[in-house]
């Protein structure tokens, strides 16, 4: 029953974008007069137009029915009455956020779609609006950690290689921090995801920037993901993941380009 519900959300989110472009989407989200299904048709636009295809598809359009949803989402948490209420409004705006930042990064190996500068900037803002909500929602540091990639990888790709590696560094020990005492905060098989994830993108800075120890740094990350696939198999489809991603933006953004990453 549930899917049959997505599935007719879809169709009627689709046509109105096809129809009528983000505004008619947004205005059919906005005449669902109960506030908790228009937060789950953002929701479903968000995943819809960000990952599915459909007529004329561009990030332009996802971009303001998001940041209507977003919009939505924080009046609600404004308006309510009870603290958690809010809490938990401001913390689904946090999410279409972070959702925006993914969908708008240039680090996906089955998404070379090219994206403009004003989708890179609209994605660091998504970016940097999460990792304030973060902070004030309390969120654990692994949970943080995840808004400060999003930071570092929308600096790298606008250029801005000490932005961006202050971000992928911060994220790195938060990652850290996330798990220390538990054997998994450190770049070799089977430590956390994370940990090893954000040193590799701090590696891949580093050596752009020219410094002789990032390219190292990022060859650890992935030799540690290479043994977590080895040697963990609940760790295989993760580390998979992670080591692809790696291998993408080092070849995207990596002094020698091509000449890496694709081992």
């Amino acid at each position: 029953m549930a899917d049959d519900q997505d599935a007719k959300r879809w169709d009627e989110l689709r046509a109105a974008m096809e129809r009528g472009g983000p505004k008619d989407v947004i205005r059919t989200i906005e005449s669902i007069p109960d506030l908790e299904t228009r937060r789950t048709a953002y929701a479903a636009a968000q995943k819809g137009f960000g990952r599915r295809d459909w007529a004329g598809k561009n990030f332009d359009a996802l971009i303001e029915v998001v940041n209507a949803g977003i919009q939505e989402s924080l009046r609600q948490a404004g308006e309510a009455e009870a603290a958690d209420a809010a809490w938990k409004l401001t913390e689904f705006a946090n999410i279409l956020s972070y959702n925006l930042t993914a969908d708008l990064a240039e680090c996906w190996p089955e998404d070379a779609t090219p994206r403009e500068r004003r989708h890179i900037e609209a994605g660091l803002r998504a970016a940097e609006d999460c990792v304030r909500w973060r902070r004030e929602l309390g969120k654990p540091p692994d949970r943080r950690a995840m808004a400060y990639w999003g930071v570092g990888m929308h600096q790298l790709s606008l250029g801005s290689l000490h932005e961006s590696i202050g971000a992928f560094d911060t994220a790195s020990g938060l990652a850290r921090v996330a798990v220390i005492g538990t054997g998994r905060d450190e770049v070799r098989a089977g430590s956390e995801f994370g940990v090893i994830l954000y040193a590799g993108y701090a590696g891949i800075v580093r050596w752009r920037l020219g410094d002789p120890k990032g390219r190292a740094e990022y060859e650890q990350a992935c030799e540690a993901f290479e043994g977590s696939v080895a040697k963990f198999p609940e760790q295989k489809e993760d580390a998979e993941f992670g080591l692809a991603q790696l291998r993408y933006v080092a070849r995207k953004f990596s002094p020698e380009g091509d000449a890496v990453g694709a081992r």
